[in-house]
């Protein structure tokens, strides 16, 4: 444990910090399994809605797809921005793949 009144502030901000970043790799890993299981289950329709933002009747967005939380991610500096990027690209690959097939 720390001594030094510095270095408890610095772990007190590190918790915080660590919280909030795992806050958002899980909604990251919900999302992804979420698409994941249209792709397999053949659901284009469904994995589309996943992978966008998610809109209400009067187009409010619900809820944020994965393409935006994987934004999020990198612009929160939890993820690189290339890391994000490559994501992002083969995520859309597979929905393609899959908008093709069907």
């Amino acid at each position: 444990m720390p001594i030094i009144k510095s270095a408890k502030k610095q772990l007190r901000q590190n918790k915080k910090r660590r919280a909030r970043n795992q806050h958002f790799k899980e909604l990251y890993a919900e999302a992804r399994k979420a698409f994941e299981k249209a792709i397999k289950a053949g659901d284009a329709k469904l994995a589309r809605s996943i992978f966008v933002n998610q809109k209400d009747k009067d187009w409010k967005t619900i809820k944020a797809g994965l393409q935006a939380l994987i934004d999020k991610l990198a612009k929160k500096n939890i993820i690189h921005k290339n890391n994000a990027s490559r994501k992002k690209a083969k995520f859309s690959k597979m929905l393609k793949a899959l908008e093709v097939k069907s």
